[in-house]
């Protein structure tokens, strides 16, 4: 179970100038406060093969989070004499500080061959976390011909992040957190420095007809050093060719289709580069590892659209498929028996039954997902009929145990909407979605399967004299998951009120959420070595009372609006 509340707080700002008629500069700032509060509770219980119970634990943790985000944009741009021919020059600023406290009271019980060991654990741990990036894009356009130009890039940044843990024991003759506990404390700096240079080649004038095909050459360097307990510095390079493909073509009148293509890199965060023992649980302990490599992505996406305005109809087909060489992931080491973690903390002991995981680079990572849906007007119920269907397949390499594991994931997916359009006062919408998930591992050899429904119906009433009702009601399913979790539950919101003044510019109305007190969320997560399913408390039952006045009309329509929904609520009602 956990709970979890946040506070966030943003401030944004763009202000363009322009010089000239071919000179230009915007600058746009942004300022992001957050503060989060999160408490969890949770039971574990570890098993030996099928039945062998090895380890048990119950633990409550408070996670205090507080921080601020501050970034910078500015570009400037130029735009020659002669037609396409243009420069620019953008310099990115971002700053960001984040303090973490974590609170943690565990209690674990060890099934070993000698007997039962009990073990309490009441733990403080300060993480703060600082750091900075500053990088700049300049960019030179040539034309070659009415249809053509070539572009040239470049782009510099420099990226530092600190990293300072400290842990505390709990001592029970001060009554404070004073003990320190130098095995799981760690102080740790990290920067990268990149360099990336290319050229684009553009053909089409037009959005009917565009190609580009460009590439670029990247040099990165990864600095990461390791101040306390002992002094350790990783120095790491890395260069880099990245392709670059896009094609978008109009093939018929009603038709348009879309390939792109790209390479990237992605550098490890400092959490997984930072070599310290996290055993805040200790049946799931963590280490990062600063030998960590980046990893090189392709993403290769493809897009089909058929619009027939006449009869109302429409066509979309969306096709992802992703692939990474030196993929970021986990070993999981399982204790056959009580263990020594040796990793420069020769104190911290892996019982029987627990684990230990350690962030790899693996090749072998691929993805893909799909989605299509057709849209279609049905006239004898004055509604449009919308289906969908999709596939998604994820393979998440990984090591247990020193032997290779992969995990697949396979989610079928399809649903249908009704949405009606009878007239001004009468509106609904019924809809029904089915997931069919299941995840498979080449070491454990066996199927997790489960399935989720939900089914839905909204209806909105206008009364001519500005009284409106709105009905949303939804049914959720869960098949298939871990005991406990297969439920079904009943999300109804409901809301009244008044339409009123010149126009019906003012609205009342007055909205519940949850209105038979059943919201919960359920979800599974499939991981490299594990697959969980977790239930969150979440927001329940509340009552709202909103007050909105028009100031202007901007020659709105006399359909149906869509008004924005209640927090927590996930769906919107339908205002007339």
């Amino acid at each position: 179970m956990s709970r979890s509340v946040n506070y966030n707080h943003r401030i944004n700002m763009r202000l363009e100038y322009k010089i000239d008629s071919n000179n230009s500069i915007v600058v746009n700032p942004s300022l992001n406060f957050q503060r989060n509060t999160s408490l969890s509770e949770s039971f574990e219980n570890s098993l030996y093969g099928l039945t062998d119970t090895t380890n048990t634990s119950e633990s409550r943790r408070n996670v205090l989070r507080n921080g601020y985000n501050l970034r910078n944009n500015i570009l400037y741009r130029h735009n020659f004499a002669k037609r396409g021919r243009t420069f620019s020059i953008g310099f990115n600023t971002t700053m960001n500080k984040n303090n973490g406290k974590t609170y943690s009271l565990s209690r674990y019980r060890f099934f070993q061959d000698t007997g039962i060991t009990d073990s309490l654990q009441n733990q403080y741990t300060d993480n703060p976390t600082n750091g900075y990036n500053l990088s700049a894009n300049i960019v030179y356009t040539e034309p070659l011909s009415a249809r053509s130009q070539f572009q040239f890039n470049y782009s510099p940044s420099y990226s530092k992040s600190e990293a300072d843990q400290q842990a505390f024991l709990y001592d029970d003759f001060g009554g404070k957190y004073s003990e320190f506990i130098p095995v799981l404390s760690n102080k740790f700096d990290n920067s990268t420095t990149t360099h990336n240079g290319g050229v684009t080649y553009r053909l089409g004038n037009n959005r009917d007809n565009q190609f580009s095909m460009g590439v670029s050459v990247q040099h990165s360097t990864l600095e990461s050093d390791r101040i306390y307990p002992t002094s350790n510095n990783i120095h790491q390079s890395f260069t880099n060719i990245l392709p670059n493909l896009m094609w978008s073509k109009k093939i018929a009148p009603r038709s348009n289709i879309r390939v792109f293509y790209r390479a990237s890199t992605n550098f490890p965060g400092v959490s997984q580069l930072q070599d310290v023992v996290n055993q805040n649980n200790q049946l799931r302990m963590s280490v990062g590892n600063p030998s960590l490599s980046q990893s090189y992505n392709h993403l290769l996406s493809g897009r089909y659209t058929f619009t027939n305005t006449q009869k109302g109809q429409s066509f979309f087909a969306n096709i992802f498929l992703q692939a990474q060489q030196d993929y970021i992931t986990n070993a999981t080491y399982i204790a056959g028996a009580d263990s020594i973690i040796q990793f420069g903390t020769p104190n911290v002991v892996l019982q029987k039954g627990a684990q230990l995981v350690k962030p790899v680079n693996l090749d072998g990572y691929k993805s893909f997902r799909s989605f299509f849906t057709f849209s279609q007007p049905v006239s004898f119920i004055k509604s449009n009929v919308n289906l969908s269907t999709g596939f998604s397949f994820s393979r998440l390499p990984g090591f247990i145990n020193n032997s290779q594991a992969f995990t697949n994931n396979y989610t079928y997916s399809g649903g249908v909407v009704i949405a009606s359009n009878i007239s001004e006062y009468i509106d609904f919408n019924l809809s029904y979605n089915v997931n069919f998930n299941n995840a498979k591992s080449t070491i454990a050899n066996n199927d997790n399967q489960y399935i989720n429904q939900a089914a839905g119906f909204q209806t909105n009433f206008l009364s001519k004299s500005g009284w409106f009702l709105q009905s949303d009601i939804m049914n959720q399913t869960y098949t298939g998951m871990s005991d406990g979790f297969n439920q079904s539950y009943w999300l109804w919101n409901a809301g009244v009120g008044k339409k009123f003044l010149r126009n019906n510019a003012a609205e009342l109305k007055l909205s519940v959420f949850d209105l038979l007190k059943q919201n919960r969320s359920i979800t599974r997560n499939v991981t490299d070595s594990y697959v969980e399913d977790v239930q969150n408390e979440v927001l329940t039952q509340y009552f709202m009372l909103t007050f909105s006045y028009k100031l202007r009309n901007f020659g709105t329509p006399k359909q149906s609006e869509r008004s924005p929904g209640m927090p927590g609520q996930g769906r919107s009602f339908r205002s007339f």
